[in-house]
């Protein structure tokens, strides 16, 4: 047996954890939060910020409690992505948001967009990458 057909490549470690993140902007924007939930292993954390939400259930009540008339829209950019082992992971990505007030139609923008950064930890559990750790920061403030 081919070692190939066990393990997958770097490159593809390597995509796998940077779809992370554009599939976490999809999700949320598309308020998919079972979807968003499943990015996490059952410890995840998401720092929002300097606001944590350890574990599922508190990362259920951060989106459950999303403003439901705002739409959102993340864009990622510059991903990077370093392996620290072979199931362990850190990363790095640019996020453009914008924050438009729902209606009829497109949403209209409530002001210019910002920048956040995702700063990653990323952790393979059961041949799956998953999401350990996301620290969103401030950037460029709208």
């Amino acid at each position: 047996m081919n070692t190939r057909d066990v393990m997958p490549s770097r490159i593809e470690d390597e995509a796998a954890c940077a779809r992370l993140c554009v599939d976490f902007a999809n999700h949320l924007d598309a308020r998919r939060y079972d979807e968003v939930l499943e990015l996490f292993p059952i410890d995840g954390v998401l720092d929002r910020m300097g606001t944590v939400f350890s574990g599922r259930q508190a990362l259920r009540s951060f989106l459950d409690a999303r403003a439901t008339d705002v739409t959102t829209r993340h864009l990622c950019t510059n991903i990077r992505v370093r392996f620290e082992g072979p199931d362990d992971a850190s990363g790095f990505c640019c996020v453009l948001f914008f924050q438009g007030r729902a209606g009829e139609g497109a949403a209209v923008a409530l002001g210019p967009p910002s920048v956040v950064e995702y700063h990653d930890r990323f952790t393979r559990a059961n041949g799956a990458w998953l999401i350990q750790e996301r620290r969103i920061c401030m950037a460029i403030r709208a």
